[in-house]
């Protein structure tokens, strides 16, 4: 039996899993990655490693001081390519049940949830055509295949990770058309402001913008792609001026000659297994967790993007809090001093990070850029039409309901892509948030896994 399981081995579960460990608890650390770091720090294959890693991640030596620590350290076991399907409650430990490269029972006295967040996407006409992609699934390519997203890309969405994502898909030497960002620049002042808590991130971001003006990328703050298409795959993605609201600005429409884009319209946390073990949860949802990331059940405990969306600097103060705080829990002394100088640091970055996602809101006009055809869930092709179908013709006033109706959310990915986007339409169509907003993340069963296996 493990004192620790850690699920995720990104920016906030390997603190957690080194914190834990230095503690003198056992840890295991499962991921469905092959190497560490999560989707930020996604590496290469090992036999695709680069001569300079950092000149694609910000923050990389100090998370390859993690990684090797991690992989170095005695009482630390780490899963790779490895998936959780199930979290099962006993007396005194928990059961983690895995799937892929080590399938498994594991047994451990505590667990740490350090399981990410999924990339937010809007759907519009044409977005699914092959070539359009999040930005974190070019990043991706970029960091773990070496392979760029397009020769020629637009960028679009809201939020910061579009200035981080311009900055390396251009370190990669991929050709960019523009950026373009549905909220405005006014928007961003009181970020800006919050961010002298945390100087550095106003300097990365001045960095990111730089990057973009020697490149000569254009940033159009207040637009929108509004629409995509081409024979077969991305050939134009039709951008234009949107209002405060983000309707469409009509006459401001204009077309650029892309074979790929990029879009992002922020995170959701990745709460399916905090959802089955029965985690309280906040409308978001993201898991609640105190400041020293225990959660509403008795020895699971969360930290970074899960408890909310704030970063990787502030998701590996938080991995380390929790990692302390699950180790106590399993009989472990604890530098309490070092653990409180991390929480007052975890609070400085969640305040600025608060700023920047107030900055960064979806907005309801999103939804007139739909036609009757558009895809809402890619999955089951479910369409714009079929959920307005549901809702006002057939009287669905909460996510179950369009899921019965349309099979929104019965596909593989199990309402990841297109379960945010159902909640808007319910609560823009009915003047009121779904009573069931966050039920599409409540699954026993977290993972796709065969038969055999159960």
């Amino acid at each position: 039996m493990a004192d620790v399981i850690v699920l995720g081995a990104g920016p906030a579960g390997v603190p957690a899993a080194l914190a834990a460990a230095e503690a003198g608890a056992s840890v295991t650390v499962i991921d469905a990655n092959d190497r560490a770091g999560g989707q930020f720090h996604r590496q290469l294959p090992r036999d695709l490693d680069v001569a300079r890693p950092a000149a694609l991640h910000h923050g990389w030596r100090a998370a390859a001081t993690g990684f090797a620590a991690m992989a170095d350290h005695p009482r630390i076991e780490h899963l790779a390519g490895t998936r959780v399907w199930l979290v099962e409650r006993a007396d005194e430990s928990l059961i983690v049940h895995t799937t892929g490269a080590n399938r498994t029972s594991l047994r451990g006295r505590t667990l740490v949830l350090a399981t990410g967040a999924t990339e937010r996407v809007l759907p519009f006409p044409g977005w699914d055509l092959p070539g359009v992609m999040t930005v974190g699934a070019a990043q991706a390519l970029v960091k773990g295949q070496g392979v760029r997203p397009g020769r020629h890309v637009l960028m679009a969405g809201t939020g910061p990770l579009l200035l981080a994502s311009a900055s390396t898909l251009l370190t990669a030497g991929t050709s960019i058309a523009a950026v373009t960002d549905a909220n405005s620049l006014p928007d961003w002042r009181s970020a800006v402001g919050a961010g002298r808590r945390t100087p550095g991130k106003v300097v990365e971001a001045g960095a990111y913008l730089a990057d973009l003006a020697r490149a000569r990328v254009p940033y159009r703050p207040r637009h929108a792609v509004i629409a995509v298409d081409g024979d077969g795959q991305v050939e134009r993605a039709l951008v234009a001026r949107v209002d405060e609201g983000w309707h469409v600005v009509s006459g401001t429409e204009e077309s650029y000659d892309v074979d790929a884009v990029c879009v992002s319209y922020g995170f959701t946390p990745n709460v399916g297994i905090a959802a089955a073990l029965g985690c309280e949860l906040t409308e978001e949802p993201a898991v609640v967790a105190d400041l020293a990331g225990r959660t509403s059940m008795d020895r699971v405990f969360a930290a970074g993007e899960v408890t909310g969306i704030a970063g990787a600097s502030t998701a590996a103060l938080e991995g380390a809090v929790a990692g302390s705080a699950a180790a106590q829990r399993a009989g472990f002394a604890v530098a309490r001093a070092e653990v409180r100088r991390q929480v007052r640091r975890r609070e400085r970055h969640r305040r600025a990070a608060e700023a920047v996602l107030a900055a960064a809101p979806i907005r309801g006009g999103w939804s007139t850029w739909l036609d009757h055809d558009t895809i809402i869930c890619r999955c089951e092709e479910a369409t714009y039409a079929s959920v307005r179908h549901a809702i006002d013709d057939l009287g669905a006033r909460d996510v179950r309901s369009v899921k019965m109706t349309t099979r929104c959310g019965m596909g593989l990915c199990q309402a990841t892509m297109c379960g945010p986007s159902v909640v808007d339409l319910v609560t823009q169509a009915t003047g009121r948030r779904p009573d069931d907003a966050d039920g599409l993340a409540g699954r026993s069963i977290a993972e796709a896994v065969p038969l055999g296996e159960l």
